[in-house]
């Protein structure tokens, strides 16, 4: 007797298994509070370094369409704070203190997930005759992508910690 259920149950429960539908594993992506920049991870951030090179002097509200809600936070708290506030003083976007004047992104094109809701991209960045390499990462906040955090690659790096958030954190 037992058998004979299973042998009805399991056809049934095979059925059922067929007939539903694969979701995202982030459904919500979540919101954003501030304006954004248009386009895909690497365009952002491609937009981000080029407005930085054109304005080297731009304050954090200019930046903050390119910038994630919570990194704008992290900076304007640092910038109120004189032990953190010298990290903002060179360019703390770049591992090196000096800005860079070329900045290059990599391509998000072969990045196979498209449902990501962060991603890491490889900035070359030059400045006259040197050259580093830096990697940006990318949320996606809503519809937007914007720079969470940046990863110092450099040889010569003038923050206190790897990342920007860390050295933003340090005291």
């Amino acid at each position: 007797m037992r058998y004979s259920v299973l042998t009805l149950v399991m056809p049934c429960a095979l059925l059922l298994s067929a007939c539903t539908t694969v979701t995202p594993a982030f459904k919500d992506i979540g919101a954003r509070s501030g304006p954004c920049v248009e386009g895909g991870p690497d365009s952002v951030a491609q937009q981000f370094y080029d407005y930085r090179i054109a304005h080297p002097n731009s304050n954090l509200e200019a930046l903050r369409p390119y910038l994630s809600d919570s990194l704008a936070k992290a900076l304007t708290d640092a910038s109120r704070d004189s032990h953190r506030a010298t990290l903002l003083k060179a360019d703390p976007f770049s591992s090196s203190a000096a800005a860079p004047s070329d900045a290059d992104v990599a391509s998000a094109s072969t990045i196979p997930n498209t449902d990501a809701r962060n991603i890491p991209l490889r900035v070359k960045l030059s400045q006259g005759s040197q050259s580093w390499q830096d990697e940006v990462l990318m949320i996606r906040e809503g519809q937007c992508w914007a720079v969470d955090d940046v990863r110092y690659l450099g040889a010569a790096v003038h923050a206190p910690s790897g990342t920007l958030r860390q050295s933003l954190a340090h005291p």
